[in-house]
């Protein structure tokens, strides 16, 4: 036994510099990235003089509906909204179109009017990179996590564009998981929002569908990762009871209340598409 253990210990006390220089090179790009991203932020998008209010996308669209024969226009949910107050008008409500339940969302945007989930998805992105890991970082970086009612004088819910979301310092779960999941599609990513609780409270994340594996990325989170492979798979991910899915265009359901991990499958039916005009 000595005979190839002094050969395989002088081996390895051959290739330890090597290994040594590969790492310090692996953790100096590593560094010159992430010097790049937040120099980015600053360069492009760091003031905070511009209100995320003058930015006006393109939200107004109608939703068709898988099983039925009419569209649901925009103004429709306006009108029913319009009747409530402004407290109750501050919250995420669930449409039902020609006796189908569950067949798309729509939340109060900054302009005070209702819009379709969907629309929240305006094709974004901040800056060009092919790194996936780096819309979360950034958003670890550039975002600070504040609850609505805090935000804005104690209305429960606000939604914020993708682009709106990028702008102003502040947001809460969906505000991160919006910017985060159209970024991720703007790289060619399967990315959705997903809707449901976390731990009991209600909750917005994000899937990501990357080699056919589904990601739970957690958009609020301010850790910084510069690495996809320490993203968890969702089949792991424990607290999280998804209810609903959306992305720029489609928007799915849960056949039944049963929980589940899986964010493709039978058990999810794609209630609707939108259509933005």
């Amino acid at each position: 036994m000595r005979h190839w253990i002094l050969p395989t210990l002088l081996g390895v006390a051959l290739l330890l510099p090597e290994l040594l220089r590969n790492a310090s090179e692996e953790s100096r790009q590593s560094r010159a990235l992430k010097e790049q991203i937040e120099g980015e932020i600053n360069r492009n998008f760091g003031s905070d003089s511009a209100s995320p209010e003058s930015y006006r996308d393109r939200q107004y669209g109608v939703v068709r509906v898988t099983g039925t024969s009419q569209p649901l226009p925009e103004e429709i949910i306006q009108q029913i909204v319009a009747k409530r107050s402004t407290e109750q008008s501050a919250y995420v409500s669930v449409w039902n179109w020609q006796g189908i339940p569950m067949v798309t969302a729509s939340a109060r945007g900054l302009d005070s009017k209702h819009h379709f989930a969907n629309s929240y998805l305006v094709g974004f992105s901040p800056f060009k990179t092919r790194q996936l890991w780096v819309p979360l970082y950034t958003l670890a970086i550039r975002k600070e996590y504040q609850y609505d009612h805090l935000q804005y004088a104690g209305l429960a819910d606000i939604w914020q564009t993708s682009r709106q979301a990028f702008y102003q310092k502040r947001g809460d779960c969906e505000d991160h998981a919006i910017l985060l999941a159209d970024w991720l599609i703007e790289l060619g990513v399967d990315a959705r929002v997903a809707l449901g609780t976390h731990n009991g409270q209600g909750h917005a994340w994000v899937v990501a569908i990357v080699d056919n594996r589904e990601y739970l990325l957690e958009a609020t989170s301010k850790r910084r990762q510069s690495s996809w492979q320490a993203m968890p798979l969702a089949e792991l991910a424990e607290g999280y009871e998804v209810e609903f899915q959306f992305n720029r265009n489609f928007f799915w359901a849960k056949k039944d209340s049963s929980p589940t991990r899986k964010y493709r499958g039978s058990h999810w039916v794609k209630k609707s598409q939108f259509i933005r005009s």
